[in-house]
């Protein structure tokens, strides 16, 4: 029998509980190094020992400090660490709750409308979604920017802020970069889905009785196709997720990933004594901001798949 919305979001919070302590493990490992040197004080090599107690004092230390601060202390001044996540995480859920459903949603009706122009030659159909599959996402977000500027100078196209995250259309552009691959690959899900739905037996049986072909997609093989392109679903989150940073960087946009990865990057360059230490106290309030979204993610994919799922068939 299908499986009740209470189990499947009580699966994903251990899930998510599970995921999220082994990621807070991982960047509370030590990262003290010791320094040889030669006569001329010159670095000779680095050395790193992992020491499990080390591990453990670092975990203890830091759930001290929050216990001791009430928080996770001081960004800036008069800012705390808190606010400064908080505020971060609301720009990049700006970003990242439009592009996920906009992949997904718009994914499936442009994989129904490749289905549909399978054997037409328009241009836009399938060949063009395994076109935008192929071009790295990276050269579609430069190649953008360069063209929307160019053709500004020009004079053939409103200007267009395309860095920065003050504005509403420094949103649009970054939800755009964020949710086109995802689009394209949910599309592509959905296409061969239904290209496999279609050699089915209960199609011939259908039209046999009847009925009409836009209620045999809509009614029968899209809702049988829908289980398969939920199993999609997480792999497209986590593109969300991991593009993020990039979409950011590009577009200047100051947001949980760029704070983020600022948190957790080890320097260019290094001299005898220094401290390879990252801000543990930021690094740790984006990690359970970004497990969290693939909870609610996983969560809300997963109910979707209960209602699609036939009876007597678990997800």
């Amino acid at each position: 029998m299908k499986t009740s919305i209470f189990s499947i979001i009580l699966k994903q919070l251990l899930l998510w509980g599970l995921s999220t302590v082994l990621l807070i493990i991982i960047i509370f490992i030590p990262r003290d190094v010791i320094f040889e040197t030669s006569k001329y004080g010159d670095i000779q090599n680095v050395v790193y020992h992992y020491s499990i107690e080390n591990h453990i004092e670092n975990i203890k230390s830091f759930f001290h400090y929050v216990k001791e601060n009430k928080g996770l202390g001081e960004y800036a001044s008069g800012e705390s660490v808190g606010a400064h996540v908080f505020e971060a995480s609301i720009r990049s859920l700006k970003l990242i709750i439009p592009a996920i459903l906009l992949g997904f949603f718009l994914g499936i009706v442009k994989g129904v409308f490749d289905f549909l122009t399978k054997r037409k030659k328009i241009g836009v159909g399938s060949g063009m979604t395994w076109f935008m599959l192929s071009v790295p996402d990276l050269f579609f977000m430069v190649f953008s920017q360069l063209a929307l500027m160019f053709l500004y100078e020009k004079g053939l196209f409103p200007h267009i802020d395309l860095f920065g995250h003050e504005k509403a259309e420094n949103q649009i552009v970054a939800i755009v970069f964020l949710a086109m691959y995802p689009l394209f690959f949910i599309a592509n899900i959905t296409y061969t889905s239904l290209l496999e739905e279609e050699s089915m037996d209960y199609i011939p049986t259908a039209k046999s009785k009847g009925v009409g072909s836009f209620k045999i997609l809509s009614v029968h093989m899209l809702k049988n196709a829908l289980q398969k392109i939920n199993v999609s679903s997480n792999t497209m989150t986590l593109y969300v997720l991991s593009n993020l940073f990039i979409v950011e960087f590009l577009t200047n946009y100051r947001g949980a990933a760029y704070y983020f990865f600022s948190s957790i990057a080890t320097p260019s360059s290094f001299r005898v004594g220094q401290s390879f230490f990252i801000n543990l106290n930021i690094a740790f309030g984006f990690v359970l901001l970004f497990t969290f979204i693939i909870f609610l993610s996983n969560a809300f994919f997963q109910t979707i798949n209960s209602f699609v799922t036939p009876k007597g068939k678990d997800i």
